[in-house]
């Protein structure tokens, strides 16, 4: 019920409001007030939920907007933020590959390297999936980013980012590159600097 609630899908509060309309309609043209009050309620309810919807984020709202964050701190080189965003345990691995990065220093420090060796221009994130388990999130996204490395032409990247709870939060605990442009597996390890 949560689930309607706080992320509703646009069909619910719209036959609410549809429905509260031609109630209304009605009970307005047979003066009926009952009928006319009932149409109202509903169309207030049609606003509540849009919205309670809007105003409150959803568990996986909240590991998406975090995670876009990271691709966002990453454009705009901002490492005080991506750190911020990051746990200190945070793993960087790669699909059927091995792990590459054991902790949130790593990271960021590749990242750096990375986006300087690269020259990292702009970032799009061109789609999002989420799945969510009893106590974890899962998003899945695909970036296409423009870098001097490729001269300027579009390359584009799929990352899984998994979220676990911890307590009252979400903690980022895995990051795993699935591609880069047609790379996967020991391809794609080649790709990231080394850090240790």
């Amino acid at each position: 019920m949560s689930r309607i609630l706080f992320d509703t899908p646009w069909w619910f509060p719209t036959i609410l409001a549809f429905l509260g309309i031609f109630l209304f309609w009605t009970g307005n043209q047979r003066q009926e007030s009952k009928l006319r009050t009932g149409g109202l309620g509903l169309i207030l309810a049609a606003i509540a939920v849009m919205l309670l919807s809007y105003l409150v984020d959803t568990d996986a709202e909240k590991a998406v907007k975090a995670s876009k964050g990271m691709v966002s701190a990453i454009e705009q080189r901002d490492w005080t933020r991506l750190r911020n965003l990051l746990s200190p345990s945070v793993t960087l691995a790669v699909m059927n590959g091995s792990e590459l990065y054991a902790n949130r220093n790593e990271i960021v420090t590749a990242a750096q390297k990375a986006v300087d060796q690269y020259g990292l221009k702009n970032v799009h994130i061109m789609s999002t999936n989420v799945e969510e388990a009893a106590s974890l999130i899962s998003v899945t996204m695909t970036i296409i980013s423009e870098q001097d490395f490729t001269q300027g032409r579009p390359m584009n990247t799929s990352w899984k980012l998994e979220w676990e709870r911890s307590g009252k939060t979400w903690v980022l605990v895995r990051i795993t590159c699935i591609q880069i442009g047609n790379m996967t597996g020991e391809g794609v390890q080649q790709q990231f600097p080394r850090v240790r």
